[in-house]
């Protein structure tokens, strides 16, 4: 069994000039567990009352030590970034969960499916039916040519490990494209990061 851990960075409806995905690819999630509870324990003081570990209120340095932490597992990380000046290339009349969606199959595009997956993404669509219309289009642009069964759950990071990592990776990318900082993004290892809607 497969796990996929899945966030965004960045707003579609902002001022950010980039909105990127990332994603964690793991047969043990456990490992990622225990990253988080390691780091929640070394760092209880600077954590302080917080209920998850996030990019944007972690401390750099708690950050870093998470990143290396993830090299000693065995998890794939694969990115994709969108240059919202490119909006226009975009092959579809669209809203802001259109945008999202079409964003996210870029992503389902450089994923192989080689087993029974469980796909787990951070919650940012509330309505049963953009969940529904996100889930049939991101699983068909899987590539899953041996029809292994999937599961796509969208849910809060606060219950999900994964989520919380996953949360720093995307950080991460966003930090890199937006501006121009490799410091976290460098310090990932088994990763692909590629560039969409660039042509």
């Amino acid at each position: 069994m497969n796990y996929i851990f899945i966030d965004e960075s960045g707003e579609l409806a902002k001022q950010t000039k980039h909105f990127v995905f990332g994603a964690i690819i793991t047969n043990n999630p456990k490992k990622l567990d225990n990253i988080i509870k390691k780091i929640r324990r070394k760092y209880k003081k600077q954590l302080g009352n917080s209920s998850e570990i996030k990019g944007y209120t972690t401390d750099n340095y708690i950050i870093e030590k998470a990143l290396t932490r993830l090299n000693d597992t065995d998890c794939k990380i694969i990115g994709i970034t969108f240059d919202k000046k490119n909006i226009y290339k975009i092959p579809r009349n669209y809203d802001y969960n259109n945008l999202y969606d079409s964003i996210a199959s870029k992503l389902a595009e450089e994923i192989n499916i080689t087993n029974s997956t469980s796909i787990i993404l951070d919650k940012s669509k509330n309505k049963k039916e953009e969940i529904d219309d996100f889930n049939k289009r991101f699983n068909s642009s899987l590539n899953n040519i041996n029809n292994h069964s999937v599961d796509i759950k969208h849910a809060n990071s606060i219950h999900y490990a994964g989520l919380q990592m996953v949360d720093l990776v995307a950080w991460s990318i966003f930090q890199s494209v937006e501006r121009n900082n490799d410091e976290f993004i460098n310090l990932i290892q088994n990763k692909t990061i590629k560039k969409v809607y660039e042509e």
